[in-house]
């Protein structure tokens, strides 16, 4: 039986978008076994839910994920999203093995066989083309058809909003005040709001105080997510895997265009984004600054704006 090793050393989202290519993958082979390498931080997340990959494997450090190749023994290696690190472990072993190893980057600008290199798309657009380069088909896959998914044991759904208030850089955060604003406003209409935090959030939690902050275990994430009614919050890893699961979504984007990081049907997972504001496309294609004084892109949507469209969007 071939078994295909797909490799994303990227954030928590990125390995949630992931999953669609590995759906397009098993179309592809539906008889392979599909395994599927990602930073051993975040293998938990994946422990109680089921995906397109046969297997989960950890990547740690260099020789332990060599050793973890000589075990596994694949056919073929795909990297979704090339990195130094683990280009010189996979190629080596790649050619010990005389399997093919192929990639895709999604910065690079160097000639490739994959489809509009290097320019701006929908993420899980990127990750299919790579795929669709070294794997082809008879037909073009489109990234509507290829949303990731992540099968949760069934449970009760309950009247529960998420609030995703952390992300990766400032200026991708709505600001903490509305978000508290946003929170009372919704427990005094009767939903039930938790605020999930990590381990490295102690400074957004010390302004939570008083507020329903959870820390929710990895391995209990997808659960607690697909038993909820909405997820509301910054353009986040937590927000793909709202998508995943499968309970709707309303993101807020700043500095990034939702166009390339949020590749999903926007009837179901709607957006909050101001158009046209040259800040944006000063230096690149999006915006890069860590902070900023304005934050001109994100503040003028207001908590009473965002409950009204939560209110459109899910009820009691």
């Amino acid at each position: 039986m071939k078994r295909i090793l797909v490799v994303k050393k990227r954030a928590l989202g990125d390995s949630i978008m992931g999953l669609s290519a590995l759906q397009y993958l098993k179309e592809l082979y539906p008889d392979a076994l599909i395994s599927y390498a990602i930073p051993k931080w975040m293998t938990g997340l994946y422990d109680n839910v089921e995906t397109a990959a046969n297997e989960i494997i950890p990547i740690e450090n260099g020789l332990s994920f060599y050793s973890k190749l000589l075990e596994l023994r694949p056919d073929m290696i795909h990297e979704l999203h090339q990195s130094g690190s683990s280009a010189k472990i996979l190629s080596l072993y790649a050619w010990f093995k005389n399997i093919p190893y192929t990639f895709h980057n999604h910065h690079s600008t160097k000639d490739s066989p994959v489809k509009d290199q290097g320019k701006p798309k929908a993420a899980i657009q990127r990750d299919l083309d790579g795929v669709a380069a070294f794997y082809p088909s008879n037909r073009y896959p489109n990234f509507l058809a290829y949303t990731p998914k992540m099968k949760v044991e069934a449970g009760q759904k309950q009247k529960r909003i998420i609030l995703g208030v952390v992300a990766t850089r400032e200026t991708k955060m709505w600001p903490l005040g509305f978000y508290k604003d946003l929170c009372r406003m919704l427990e005094q209409k009767g939903f039930d709001v938790i605020i999930p935090l990590g381990p490295g959030d102690q400074n957004i939690q010390k302004n939570l105080i008083g507020f329903p902050t959870v820390q929710i275990p990895l391995n209990k994430l997808a659960k607690v997510f697909s038993e909820s009614a909405l997820y509301v919050g910054n353009d986040t890893g937590i927000k793909h895997l709202a998508v995943a699961v499968g309970i709707p979504s309303l993101t807020f984007f700043g500095p990034e265009n939702p166009s390339e990081w949020h590749p999903y049907d926007s009837s179901l997972h709607p957006y909050l984004f101001k158009e046209g504001l040259e800040c944006r496309t000063l230096k690149a294609h999006y915006c890069a600054l860590s902070t900023c004084d304005s934050m001109i892109c994100l503040n003028q949507f207001t908590p009473e704006m965002t409950y009204q469209k939560i209110l459109e969007m899910v009820s009691l």
